[in-house]
């Protein structure tokens, strides 16, 4: 669980810090996406993280390409599934902004790989 904990700080600082940046093209994006962000990630993304964690180890296989790209599909979904529902909590309508998915699609598979890198360093020293 403190794997997760540190894949959503690590992923939400990288997430905040770039879109800050190279989508509102100012320094002074960062606190505001960063006040958005962060309860995101921790309220909504490691839940659904759980959820898919869960769907995935009851597959009957769990090694490959196939199973990483099916994960990285639901990760995709629940970034859009997280978007719809900051945008629903923050402007109680349902909002069809396509570059806010896209945000929230990135954001959720910058999680995915903080997780996956996480979980292959703590493989490799257990191993090591």
């Amino acid at each position: 669980m403190a794997e997760r904990f540190i894949a959503g700080i690590l992923a939400s600082f990288l997430f905040t810090f770039g879109v800050a940046l190279l989508y509102f093209q100012d320094r002074s994006s960062v606190l505001f996406v960063a006040m958005f962000t962060f309860p995101t990630v921790f309220l909504l993304g490691i839940p659904q993280s759980l959820i898919i964690d869960w769907v995935m180890e009851r597959l009957p296989w769990n090694k490959g390409s196939l199973f990483f790209i099916l994960e990285a599909l639901l990760y995709i979904v629940a970034g859009i599934t997280a978007t719809m529902t900051l945008f629903l909590i923050v402007t109680h309508t349902f909002m069809l902004l396509l570059k806010f998915y896209v945000l929230g699609v990135v954001a959720s598979l910058l999680y995915f790989v903080s997780l996956r890198f996480l979980r292959r360093k703590k493989k490799a020293l257990h191993i090591a």
